[in-house]
């Protein structure tokens, strides 16, 4: 076995290793089986539990083996906690109100010693007693190599409120909304949360905490898994074949994890839900989430909410694991099961003219609050009380469901997972897209969608949202300055940049201007014309045979060193031409708000129906003050530009600096704009502002209180906005595209003109839809901050300082090097006859950038061929492979380090 495998099923190596080699573990996908059986009318028996194991064996083929055809990617089963049995067992007096914690320990001693009186003592810290140990009898018999090195010791610890702990009044309080449960059961569910999460924090400091985990603390539920295959799970854990181990309701998992191997942590369940299918956006959904912390505030936790952060446990555990992490702050704090689900995961509701007006206020109003996570998901959680499922909004996950005569619900990946007579199924159905599905245990009974909705939906949802919500569509066309900013980009090709500019630089020719933000005659008439012309992004041939950005000489943006991630594996693409009504450009601009809370001001955010802005747009935004409900929205706008006495690196950190004071001071949009760019000022490239303002902001506990949007001189591609929105902005005014439309398209008259740049936005957010498509991602609200991109050429430290968190496996230029070009592009430009560089991008060129595929190599591959010459053939590899100097791919750049002779 070796190192890199041994770190795959190495819970510390996940979290501190990540990054070694090539194999990242933020490359973890899955695709899985899920299964779940629920007796409705409450009846405590063993045969909920064998069947789930039946289920959960007939699901082997969606869970899935390595090389070792015994070693599994981890299967489990969470149950609802089986009281009968757990007295019979445990060696304590078990009280009316018990909760059971499940753990994963190092079975070496001294670690695990020390480990279990972190656990006591984190217990008794927050008001709770250890009342009995319980070591889980499990037969490794069958296990495969891989499962048997990482294999920890399974415990159990019993806990209960300490006679002089006031649980209720530490953890409840005068709560806006929530759950109707009695105090002291709140008060103990809560403190047991606090308590995991403190003891997790503990663990990670001591010797053997990479064998530490806790897999459940609750009164109400408890998980077994680990890293099996479903036929092992019964025969591990002897627990579960047990005629005396009895419950209502069981969940089960196999997974299938396509990257990785597994490990025994990262086997589902999790502590509430069980998952099929991968969240796309789930590093933008952690950054955002990250960037909550600091405004996180509840009335029932207190200052113990701090204990809680982070609230992803780990940035690079796996997407299921962050998204029970969320769902479970949400549940914890007062939202019921299924009102977290429908937060995390909401319908497609922006095109749906036949949903009824209050689940759109629902969902509109919690926009305001969260970002969907987004991507192909069947998620089952259970919390005791209820059992919800709910799926993605494009159905690419399966769940199916049967109702028998005598009140038992099955519900699995496909029909006939487990073997039931067809006399005894009542009805038999599926998930629909979007949908969710709840059984109430209480009632006993299937809860229909509207009434699910009738539950959650309030009539102050569409009261806050009419009273506070401001679309900049009705700013616009209640102001001014619609008719003025029209005279502005109605401008002939040899005005300046607009209205931020000096007097002086007006009369400075756009040509100018494009030459310093690093437009070429390529981008202008392969792009930005056909784009104006046609209202599409142009459609070209598959492939770039051009050399990356960092090995060619030529100058290229700072965007071009970041490549669009696209779906892989299990996780579909969309059509998001067909599948129209599932996909919205809808962005919102200003703050967020707790989370935790639930108020009108959270709806004072100004709404608009795509990121890219028109003049009108923009010149509202930079100046909005106190506009909406109670407080308003009012924004602040930071020059990015800077004087060339300075350098770009403290023009960056002042820029940062500037964002903070300015949203300490009550801003709630911030503006980056670099229009005042001209021969004394050099513009911070838009996408290096926008990252390291966005990243700082999320460092400082600042970014959920205000929006970001982009005025960019250099962004006039698809993929530049693509990025700025990928690594934060809420909106982008590419106005110097806007302003060289007359520069590329015939005729400057106003109509033409206006008809041009509005084909040309069309084309950007008709392109920004396709590039989300391509991820599987179906709003830009998820896409906003999700950094869906890998970072090639560029230098690790300034990756991970101005793009926190981008794959990077190669190394390149740094900040040093981006400034000397900057300076020289800037100079070129406004000194005595500005041209825009030919580089031969979209076509062949001996002055341009290189292509593989040029007359030399084409011309000696058909000579090779013609003549059937080896020799030639050797030529064009040669030309072809570049190596060396010449290296135009990363593969040249590799050599084979071995000192054996080849094979013959």
């Amino acid at each position: 076995m070796t190192d890199s495998d041994d770190a795959l099923s190495d819970p510390e190596a996940v979290s501190t290793d990540h990054h070694a080699g090539l194999a990242s573990f933020d490359d973890e996908r899955s695709n899985c089986g899920v299964g779940c059986i629920v007796d409705l009318p409450g009846e405590t028996t063993h045969e909920t539990v064998a069947d789930a194991l039946e289920l959960l064996e007939n699901l082997e083929h969606r869970g899935t083996t390595g090389a070792e055809t015994n070693t599994g990617d981890g299967a489990g089963i969470m149950v609802d906690r089986p009281d009968e049995f757990f007295r019979e067992v445990v060696e304590a007096d078990l009280p009316e109100e018990y909760g059971v914690g499940a753990m994963f320990v190092p079975t070496d001693p001294e670690p695990r010693a020390e480990l279990e009186r972190l656990v006591i003592e984190t217990l008794a810290e927050y008001g709770l007693d250890t009342l009995a140990w319980r070591e889980v009898p499990t037969d490794n018999t069958g296990l495969g190599a891989t499962a048997l090195e990482s294999e920890p010791a399974v415990v159990q610890v019993f806990v209960a409120p300490a006679d002089d702990a006031d649980l209720a009044g530490r953890f409840t309080g005068e709560e806006t909304f929530g759950v109707d449960t009695e105090p002291s059961l709140r008060g103990f569910d809560r403190a047991l949360y606090a308590a995991r999460r403190a003891m997790e924090k503990g663990a990670s400091e001591r010797e053997g905490r990479k064998s530490f985990y806790v897999l459940s603390l609750d009164r109400r539920r408890v998980v077994y898994k680990g890293l099996l295959k479903g036929e092992q799970l019964a025969a591990y854990y002897p627990d579960l074949t047990d005629p005396r181990f009895r419950c209502r309701v069981a969940l089960v998992h196999a997974r299938f994890s396509t990257n990785t191997l597994g490990a025994w942590h990262l086997a589902h369940p999790f502590r509430n839900i069980v998952h099929n299918g991968e969240f796309n956006t789930i590093e933008g959904n952690i950054n955002w989430m990250s960037a909550r912390e600091n405004d996180l505030v509840h009335a029932g936790f207190g200052d113990d909410i701090e204990t809680l952060e982070p609230i992803i446990n780990d940035p690079t555990q796996s997407d299921t694991a962050s998204v029970d992490n969320a769902l479970e702050l949400l549940v914890q704090t007062g939202r019921s099961l299924p009102h977290a689900l429908r937060m995390l995961v909401p319908e497609a509701f922006r095109e749906d003219h036949l949903m009824d007006t209050a689940r759109k206020d629902f969902y509109d109003y919690h926009a305001s609050l969260i970002e969907p996570w987004d991507g192909p998901a069947l998620v089952i959680g259970f919390d005791g009380d209820q059992v919800a499922a709910v799926l993605d909004r494009n159905g690419l996950r399966p769940c199916r469901y049967e109702l028998t005569t005598d009140d038992r619900l099955i519900i699995g990946s496909e029909v006939g997972a487990l073997s039931t007579d067809a006399a005894e199924i009542r009805k038999c159905d599926r998930l629909q897209p979007g949908e969710i599905f709840v059984a109430d245990l209480e009632d006993g009974r299937i809860v229909p969608d509207e009434e699910v909705f009738a539950e959650l939906t309030d009539e102050q949802y569409g009261q806050w949202v009419t009273h506070n919500q401001i679309a900049l569509e009705t700013l616009v066309d209640g102001t001014e300055a619609a008719s003025q900013r029209r005279d502005v980009e109605r401008q002939s090709s040899d005005a300046g940049p607009g209205d931020v500019a000096e007097d002086d630089s007006r009369s400075v020719p756009v040509r100018a201007y494009q030459a310093a933000f690093g437009y070429t005659r390529d981008s202008l008439d392969h792009l930005v014309k056909p784009m104006a012309e046609q209202g599409k992004d142009p459609v070209g041939s598959m492939g770039d045979d051009t050399p990356l950005s960092v090995l060619t000489d030529l100058e290229r943006p700072l965007f071009s060193y970041f490549k669009q991630l696209f779906a892989q594996v299990s996780n579909p693409p969309i059509d998001y031409i067909r599948e129209e009504l599932v996909t919205s450009l809808e962005t919102r601009l200003g703050e967020q708000g707790n989370l935790l809370d639930e108020t009108p001001a959270h709806a004072e955010q100004v709404v608009a129906d795509s990121p890219l802005l028109t003049g009108d747009e923009a010149a509202i935004l930079r100046e909005i003050e106190h506009v909406g409900g109670n407080h308003g929205v009012s924004s602040t706008a930071l020059d990015t530009t800077f004087d060339p006495e300075e350098s770009l690196e403290s023009a960056v950190a002042e820029l940062r600096r500037e964002a903070s004071n300015a949203i300490e001071d009550g801003a709630d949009l911030i503006v980056l704009t670099d229009r005042a760019a001209g021969p004394e000022r050099l513009p911070i490239p838009g996408l290096l502002a926008t990252g390291a303002v966005h990243h700082h902001l999320v460092r400082e506990g600042l970014r959920n209180r205000a929006g970001l949007a982009v005025e960019s001189g250099g962004a006039h591609e698809v993929h530049h906005v693509a990025t700025l929105v990928g690594y934060g902005a809420g909106a982008v005014y590419p106005y110097l595209a806007y302003e060289s439309i007359a520069d590329v398209v015939s005729g400057s008259g106003g109509a033409d003109e206006a008809n041009a740049i509005a084909a040309y936005r069309d084309a950007l957010e008709d392109g920004l839809l396709k590039t989300m498509a391509k991820m599987g991602i179906s709003t830009v609200e998820s896409y906003q901050g999700a950094q869906i991109f890998e970072a090639v050429g560029l230098d690790s430290g300034l990756v991970e300082e101005y793009f926190t968190g981008t794959e990077i496996r190669t190394e390149g230029i740094g900040l040093d090097v981006i400034e000397d070009r900057l300076r020289s592009r800037h100079a070129r430009a406004f000194g005595t006859d500005p041209e825009l560089d030919r580089i031969g991008e979209y076509e062949n060129r001996s002055s341009g950038l290189y292509h593989g595929w040029n007359p030399n190599t084409v011309g000696t591959l058909q000579q090779a061929v013609r003549n059937g010459d080896y020799e030639t053939y050797r030529e064009f590899a040669a030309l072809a492979n570049g190596t060396g100097e010449d290296a135009r791919t990363l593969r040249g750049l590799l050599a084979f380090d071995s000192d054996r002779d080849p094979v013959p």
